[in-house]
């Protein structure tokens, strides 16, 4: 009877002891057009260092599933704009389900973020929630696929309406998104990513007044950040299309550095279109 049991244990799922983790990560970037302004005049580029950490859990409750949950801080410090620097604490929680075993299985990711950020610019202060779902599958020990949707929600009770009917609240932002990604890892050491995605909802831009602008805007207010008493931040309906690559290059088993380039796009109704492009650089550490 013993080895009856034992022998139908062994068969069994074993669950995984939760285990403590940690990450860590610093880095600098620069974004082309930080006010998502369509004219030359209106537009400010600058760079910035960043940084975070997170401590979570991770559990194993079977062999084909993981539940991770975890706390985190970050920040970041601009060279030029210094309204824009910020504090950010949140939480996050992921669960991840394989349909199989063995390296080929598919797998769901169910993930949500939430947190509150604090900028030196209180018009910028706010609560977020970003909800995501992601579908992928892995085609060799080396290449992987996923495809995902996700909910992001910002809110924001700040700004003073500047206009009749319009509120200031321009950083009161919702829009549903979804994305399709590849990576590629080359050798034990570098390890490349493309990504593809679009986003509908709400904007925000910083520019000059115009007709265009007005006619599109959902709120309007005041927008001193970028040391001009004539830019005005709007909010108004658009989407955005955005592809990015990375290149991560292993340090050892748990640290690497990550390079990576986005274009995004943003088309607005009335002729509003706005371009950026971000280049960053972080050093990542996980224990």
């Amino acid at each position: 009877m013993a080895a009856l049991c034992t022998a139908v244990l062994a068969t069994q799922p074993i669950a995984r002891a939760a285990e403590t983790t940690f990450a860590t990560d610093i880095g600098v970037f620069h974004s082309s057009n930080l006010t998502n302004a369509q004219y030359s005049p209106d537009v400010r580029p600058d760079s910035a260092a960043r940084f975070g950490a997170e401590v979570g859990q991770f559990f194993a409750p079977g062999a084909t599933d993981t539940v991770e949950v975890a706390a985190f801080a970050r920040g970041e410090l601009y060279r030029r704009y210094h309204g824009l620097d910020n504090a950010v604490i949140g939480a996050r929680a992921e669960v991840r389900h394989k349909f199989g075993v063995g390296y080929q299985a598919p797998w769901l990711r169910i993930a949500a973020e939430g947190t509150h950020d604090d900028y030196d610019d209180p018009l910028r202060d706010s609560n977020r929630l970003l909800l995501g779902a992601e579908l992928g599958a892995r085609y060799s020990e080396a290449w992987d696929v996923a495809m995902g949707i996700s909910y992001d929600r910002r809110y924001d009770n700040h700004g003073e309406s500047l206009v009749p009917g319009i509120p200031g609240t321009v950083f009161d932002l919702r829009g549903f998104g979804g994305y399709a990604r590849t990576g590629y890892a080359f050798n034990d050491i570098v390890y490349g990513a493309l990504r593809l995605g679009v986003r509908r909802g709400d904007v925000e831009s910083t520019a000059q007044q115009s007709m265009s602008i007005f006619l599109a805007s959902t709120a309007i207010a005041a927008d001193p950040v970028f040391g001009s008493d004539d830019l005005f931040a709007y909010r108004l309906r658009g989407t955005t299309w955005s592809g990015s690559t990375t290149a991560s290059f292993a340090l050892d088993s748990r640290a690497s550095l990550n390079l990576s380039y986005a274009d995004e796009r943003t088309y607005g109704p009335y002729g509003n279109q706005y371009k950026n492009r971000i280049l960053s650089f972080l050093l990542a550490y996980r224990l």
